[in-house]
């Protein structure tokens, strides 16, 4: 007997769909039909394939699997289609849920009233069936619910991930300019980095792109460092695949790697929660960090990447931003010959000061931002 295969959709940001694509192309997942979307890629599979992916996939922030679709042209038909969902084989009464929607040209406009509406289907099915209702659960649900509603067809999907993936684990205290783990795992991907190359990060701030580099050196499933995914207390939880896929990715993961990872920055704060979050992340030893200004600091050997993401205003108060950047740009070229590096900035208009020429350049949005990414061969 062949097991039931399941429509996912994983989302990320919008910008990293190809990396995210290219993920999920690893025979590792075993993920079929593999096609980029808008922010995410839907793809096929078995119950395993969304197990896998929640281990395994780096630039991903959610993976949701599909449990039912239907046509809803208003409130009242979203509240019937719903209402035919056997919400009891989904959940517990003593368990929690929690709804999200997103609404797009609908005769529903409004994602809260939408996911209300799931929610009261859903308590008044229980209602009549047991005499009582289970509890929402905004936080750490056992059962989160999305719901999409386009053009009024509407899709309900389970939440494998909850907490979204990009919270590894290593991460206790955010510094206000750090990049999101699953965006810097992205650009990583899209900048082809796989551990054979030696890394440079010149500007690393809390250091997301350095451990992100070095998790992704050894091999090792970001998703091992989770300590619950809803999932585990689904009434069709599978205990015994889950650990043949935990067991498998263990088994992947390696102890060291060949190729150095360079990390700099002048403030000696940032600094000091890269170093505490590398040890959090057991990548410490991968890592070899220096505390001087761009224009003194000088990589122990060449590097062959630079992922870099400056200063640009937005989130931080930089007073002299034409100057960080000259810096920046007379590194590249004194220091990098040969390498290829990656540029994030949400103000374009920086880059001139580099006085580098960029051969190729990219959109990706990070949280409400706009922002470029952009290549230059040293």
């Amino acid at each position: 007997m062949q097991p039931k295969t399941c429509a996912y959709f994983a989302t990320c940001s919008k910008g990293l769909e190809l990396a995210l694509a290219s993920e999920l192309l690893d025979p590792r997942i075993g993920a079929q039909d593999i096609q980029a979307g808008a922010s995410g890629v839907n793809f096929r599979g078995d119950q395993g394939v969304g197990y896998r992916a929640n281990l395994w996939l780096r630039s991903a922030v959610r993976v949701l699997a599909e449990h039912s679709r239907g046509r809803c042209p208003g409130s009242d038909p979203l509240y019937a289609w719903a209402r035919t969902v056997d919400w009891c084989a989904l959940l517990r009464l003593e368990q929690t849920f929690s709804v999200e929607a997103r609404v797009w040209d609908s005769s529903v406009t409004h994602s809260k009233y939408a996911a209300l509406r799931i929610k009261d289907a859903l308590c008044d099915v229980f209602r009549e069936k047991t005499g009582a209702r289970p509890n929402v659960q905004i936080e750490n649900a056992d059962l989160p619910l999305f719901l999409y509603l386009y053009r009024d067809e509407a899709i309900l999907y389970r939440d494998l991930s909850g907490t979204t993936l990009h919270k590894r684990g290593y991460r206790d205290v955010l510094h206000k300019a750090s990049l999101s783990e699953t965006v810097a795992a992205g650009l990583l991907l899209r900048a082809g980095y796989d551990g054979s190359q030696v890394l440079c990060d010149p500007m690393c701030g809390a250091g997301t792109f350095g451990i992100e580099a070095a998790l992704r050196a050894l091999n090792r499933a970001p998703g091992l460092t989770r300590k619950r995914f809803p999932f585990e207390c689904w009434p069709d939880f599978d205990v015994a695949l889950w650990k043949d896929c935990k067991d498998h990715a263990h088994a992947e993961s390696r102890q060291k790697t060949q190729c150095p990872i360079f990390l700099n920055d002048q403030h000696v704060g940032a600094l000091s929660l890269a170093r505490k979050d590398a040890e959090r992340a057991s990548v410490e030893g991968l890592l070899q960090f220096s505390n001087v200004d761009i224009s003194e600091f000088v990589p122990p050997q060449p590097p062959n990447l630079v992922v870099v993401n400056p200063p640009w205003g937005e989130r931080m108060e930089e007073t002299d931003l034409p100057a960080t950047w000259k810096k920046l740009g007379a590194f590249l070229k004194e220091r990098c010959g040969g390498a290829t590096a990656w540029v994030l900035t949400g103000n374009p208009n920086l880059t001139s000061y580099l006085g580098l020429k960029s051969a190729l350049g990219y959109t990706v949005h990070i949280a409400k931002l706009k922002c470029r990414v952009f290549r230059y061969d040293l």
